[in-house]
């Protein structure tokens, strides 16, 4: 199947959702700040649109926070749309870069990279919890009709990108023939989309309520996620029927 610039894919995919929004993304004098300052904007405008929704987040809580005056944040970004589509931008970027760095880019197996693909993706969400919990919001936004556009098409690319794996899996008999592909894609894509309402409950964990609390990382062991993901692939691979069961 082949990894070749594999997250390098789903990355293109993901911004060619709104790359007619590009006009509105940063402008230079936002590249020409020190660092230091530009990911203190970064951040504390993250968290502001993880713990409200797109409509209710506001600029001028970002910019009390960030102590800059409200004008300077239009001399960066033209308006909120264009600083939520960037932090889309930014966050996309920073998770498939890191996936993409640590994925064994020799694996054939469709479950073997599913799970790898996965655990990388889990373990960069608990160690991020901001960008993780606004990526979340960001996919299943509801509350503005044309960010919840953007959402869509971001899963359907997302989706359609993912359904050629799975036919080229079912092709190397890696996937049952008999079942549909567009359900199979569906259920993965579904299952991965939402994992992280999983984590809370098997870590017993709520997103917001960390992240009021200024806590960003859950430092939850490699060998706990890796128990979960295999089980993850066990229900992929064989479904919910016990293994032993006899036929009646």
């Amino acid at each position: 199947m082949g990894v070749d610039n594999f997250f390098l894919k789903i990355y293109n995919v993901t911004i060619q959702s709104y790359e007619g929004e590009n006009k509105k993304m940063p402008k230079q004098t936002f590249f020409n700040l020190p660092e230091e300052k530009r990911n203190k904007i970064i951040n504390i405008s993250l968290l502001e649109f993880a713990q409200h929704s797109y409509r209710a987040a506001s600029l001028s809580r970002i910019v009390e926070k960030a102590g800059i005056a409200k004008g300077s944040m239009y001399q960066y970004f033209k308006n909120k749309k264009g600083l939520y589509l960037y932090l889309i931008d930014f966050t996309t970027n920073r998770k498939l870069s890191y996936i993409d760095r640590h994925l064994d880019s020799s694996i054939e197996n469709f479950y073997m990279l599913y799970k790898q693909i996965i655990f990388l993706a889990v373990k960069y969400d608990l160690g991020n919890l901001g960008k993780s919990l606004f990526t979340y919001n960001a996919l299943n936004n509801r509350s503005d009709k044309e960010m919840r556009e953007i959402a869509m098409k971001m899963k359907e690319k997302k989706r359609n990108f993912l359904k050629k794996y799975v036919i080229t899996a079912r092709e190397k008999g890696q996937i049952r023939k008999e079942v549909d592909v567009d359900l199979i894609t569906w259920i993965i894509n579904q299952i991965s989309m939402n994992l992280g309402t999983y984590m809370g409950i098997k870590f017993n964990f709520n997103y917001i309520n960390l992240i009021e609390k200024g806590i960003l990382k859950l430092p939850i062991s490699d060998k706990k996620l890796e128990s979960m993901v295999d089980e993850l692939i066990e229900i992929f691979k064989h479904g919910f029927e016990p293994k032993n069961k006899t036929k009646a």
